[in-house]
């Protein structure tokens, strides 16, 4: 079931121009000066519905710190058995494997910068605090391993070292709805170039924010729908046991 909410305006960002710099510049305020402080990067988030949108923020919002970045490419060759098609590396081409993304697996090109929030894609070490979702302040980037400091939770400031064979990680300026879970922060920006499109996807967005004073919105609709409604979505079934109880 597909119903339209109606944002109260107050929460939206007034803007001309790239909304994508418009919600960056309202939650990473006074950025220039204080991107190097994990007390200011660890309570404030954008999310977004969909992984594409999420880097194109991320890749923003490294642009504006400081300093080289370092890519690091995954292993991409292939590796045979006796009994492959000779037809394998035509039907999967490397170029084409390395455009796939997945979930808990860094994509192929990862760009990282010292002095950047990264989050982990998966567990690595739950009794030191590495878990799916930490985040982590990059202190040191090397070609074997990365450096930084843990941000929030009860390992917040530990120094961590993550060994390379495939970093888990990725730039976190920005992060889906979806991957937000369970984080609750003092500043949240919602970036919705489209509509939410699972059920509650909406609720979870919104429920990141501490208090209503730290969210901020910015809503992309067509011509003929006003910029503070958006599609929610809500799956009747999944209340129907309930309803009958």
């Amino acid at each position: 079931m597909c119903n339209l909410a109606q944002i109260p305006k107050l929460f939206l960002i007034q803007h001309e121009g790239n909304h994508i710099e418009a919600i960056a510049d309202d939650i990473y305020e006074s950025f220039d000066t204080n991107y190097m402080r994990p007390a200011y990067l660890k309570n404030r988030t954008i999310v977004a519905p969909r992984n594409a949108t999420v880097s194109q923020i991320n890749d923003y919002m490294m642009q504006r710190v400081p300093g080289d970045s370092k890519t690091y490419y995954s292993s991409d060759s292939l590796l045979q058995s006796t009994d492959t098609s000779s037809t394998f590396d035509e039907c999967y081409p490397t170029e084409f494997l390395n455009t796939l993304t997945f979930n808990g697996v860094s994509n192929h090109e990862l760009t990282l910068k010292k002095n950047t929030p990264a989050m982990l894609l998966r567990n690595l070490n739950p009794a030191l605090g590495l878990c799916n979702g930490t985040r982590i302040m990059i202190t040191m980037l090397s070609d074997n391993f990365m450096k930084g400091n843990i941000m929030g939770g009860s390992y917040d400031t530990d120094e961590v070292i993550i060994p390379r064979r495939q970093f888990p990680v990725r730039t976190c300026y920005a992060m889906t709805i979806n991957k937000g879970q369970g984080q609750t922060l003092d500043k949240v920006g919602i970036y919705l170039p489209e509509p939410v499109f699972s059920h509650r996807q909406l609720y979870v967005g919104v429920s990141r924010v501490r208090s209503a004073t730290g969210l901020r919105m910015v809503i992309e609709n067509p011509a003929e729908l006003p910029n503070n409604y958006t599609r929610n979505i809500v799956f009747a079934e999944a209340f129907s046991d309930v309803l009958t109880v």
